[in-house]
């Protein structure tokens, strides 16, 4: 025969808890709590101290050793992030190219993806074969400005599989 397990009783417990007092006093309940303003801990003025760099040109790796030049080049580095700019405007475009440029230095990451795509649009072109995105011709010149240069250490067209003439590969320089 089982033994049965006697059953609370609810008077006697109520009985027991009438007297206990919660432990969280009411004055820290109503308080506001007040966050500190939140500031950025990393500063771009010591990466800007040599912003007399000459302008990088599609493939340059005049400051790479030959190794990664070489991987670079064949699009053998792992990519790390992408960025793709279909459907923006080219002042979003800057703006998104701006910040992730930026992010990728600060998170040291070493090569991404800029997508920018071909731009043949025959619609504005009257030859076809002479078209060119607005995107794929002002990307390079956005990663020569005064902000971005000192981070970056060379950009080059895709491989094919990653986009080819669509899309540029960016190393980006080790925080030091």
């Amino acid at each position: 025969m089982k033994k049965m397990k006697p059953q609370p009783d609810t008077e006697s417990w109520f009985e027991l808890i009438k007297n206990i007092k919660p432990s969280i006093k009411p004055e820290f309940i109503k308080k506001d709590v007040i966050l500190k303003e939140v500031t950025p801990t990393f500063d771009y003025s010591f990466v800007y101290s040599n912003s007399n760099l000459d302008d990088l040109e599609h493939g340059t790796t005049d400051n790479i050793d030959k190794n990664t030049a070489r991987k670079f080049k064949k699009g053998d580095f792992r990519i790390e992030r992408r960025l793709d700019l279909h459907g923006y405007t080219e002042k979003k475009a800057y703006e998104a190219v701006l910040s992730f440029v930026r992010k990728s230095y600060q998170q040291e990451l070493r090569c991404v993806l800029i997508v920018t795509g071909k731009g043949l649009n025959k619609d504005t072109s009257e030859d076809l074969f002479m078209s060119k995105g607005i995107l794929k011709e002002k990307v390079p010149q956005w990663l020569n400005n005064e902000e971005l240069r000192p981070l970056i250490l060379s950009y080059s067209y895709a491989t094919q599989k990653d986009g080819g003439s669509g899309a540029l590969y960016v190393l980006i320089k080790r925080k030091r």
